[in-house]
């Protein structure tokens, strides 16, 4: 599967994963041939991507939390939000009733990795996202060994880290052109407005409350709204500012379109000891696919492969179907190599985007596959 841009989907395309709506429900359901009535629908909601059948790694991907659950989540947190809007107070009840239903479905699919991004709205971006960091920094959590006390306390303080956005007009997250100077500073003030209204609920503990105070400082020193730096932050703090700049990164927004779970990675490890705490970087880093499923690999042996699979354990050696030879043919059929049984062969790197694209075309012209590719003919 191939996450396109919607400015790049073509009629005849087929949906690879479904897309939902913040509240749980689907827009857009797997298999679903798109039409021009369709990509114009999802233009008009906010979607920025969707992932499209292209033939390689169209295999089902594991999910870390169930449909059922994120559904249960969604709404909850739909109507906690949409409480807190009318009279301003938080349901802490129902967020951490959200947590608990969250942990719970993560500590049972602890070996899941991350591999792929959310299909959003940019008008959800702050709802999906809270939900995103909580998953996130719960999976860091149980990395480093935290109690289910501690996870739930991690989860609630990251689930409710951007709350202080509510306070915030809609307009300016939303805007498609880069953010004036005098907008980036109002945005500035969200960690403090958001810390000020988790400390006045008393079910609500300090450390929890802090995560929303603290998610923008630095490890340096250079961060904001204080300027505190290493151990002045706390870990959950620390935590949640990883998660919460890797699904920054990973999501669409209005003026550009999210990275991949790969090249998300590759940034946020460059921010290690600056940004971040090297020690916290590693544990999140633990929980997300080395190679995702899709990813086209350069063997030892010179064949090309493409990851069906992954596996927690032996991150660095998916289960992968061999697509090209030595000499670049494809080959038909292909055929599946687990490279955790298999010593001798070994990953050299993984395509570009562009070596990648050009596979990927020629493959989706034997099997009539629509791309959105320009042809090469």
């Amino acid at each position: 599967m191939r996450r396109i841009p919607l400015e790049d989907l073509r009629p005849g395309m087929v949906v690879a994963r479904t897309v939902m709506g913040f509240t749980g429900r689907a827009l857009l359901t797997e298999n679903t041939r798109l039409t021009d009535n369709y990509i114009v629908r999802l233009g008009k909601i906010g979607i920025g991507s969707v992932y499209i059948k292209d033939g390689l790694g169209d295999g089902e991907v594991p999910e870390i939390v169930s449909e059922k659950v994120l559904f249960s989540v969604s709404n909850n947190l739909n109507n906690s939000l949409k409480s807190f809007t009318v009279n301003n107070s938080i349901n802490v009840t129902s967020f951490k009733k959200s947590v608990n239903l969250l942990l719970e479905n993560i500590l049972s699919n602890r070996n899941v990795l991350i591999q792929l991004e959310d299909i959003r709205s940019f008008s959800d971006y702050v709802f999906t996202h809270s939900i995103n960091v909580a998953v996130y920094s719960i999976m860091t959590g149980i990395s480093l060994g935290y109690s289910e006390n501690r996870l739930a306390d991690l989860g609630l303080g990251a689930l409710l880290h951007d709350i202080g956005m509510l306070a915030l007009d809609a307009q300016i997250l939303n805007d498609p052109e880069a953010l004036s100077i005098v907008d980036r500073n109002k945005i500035k003030l969200h960690p403090e407005l958001g810390f000020n209204l988790l400390r006045q609920q008393r079910e609500i503990s300090t450390l929890s409350a802090h995560v929303a105070y603290q998610h923008h400082e630095r490890v340096d020193g250079k961060g904001y709204p204080r300027g505190l730096e290493g151990s002045q932050i706390l870990d959950y703090a620390k935590i949640v500012a990883v998660t919460d700049t890797f699904d920054a990164v990973i999501s669409d927004r209005p003026h550009r379109t999210g990275c991949t779970t790969t090249d998300a990675m590759v940034v946020i490890k460059k921010l290690s000891g600056t940004h971040f705490d090297p020690v916290f970087v590693e544990a999140f880093a633990s929980n997300v696919a080395l190679y995702p499923v899709g990813s086209v690999l350069k063997l030892n042996t010179e064949h090309l492969a493409v990851v069906t699979s992954v596996n927690r354990f032996n991150s660095d050696r998916p289960r992968i179907s061999v697509i090209c030879n030595q000499a670049g043919d494809l080959i038909k059929p292909s055929y599946e190599i687990d490279l955790a049984e298999t010593p001798e062969i070994s990953v050299m790197r993984r395509l570009t985007y562009e070596e990648t694209q050009i596979i990927r075309l020629r493959i989706a012209k034997e099997s009539n596959l629509e791309t959105g590719l320009p042809s090469k003919d």
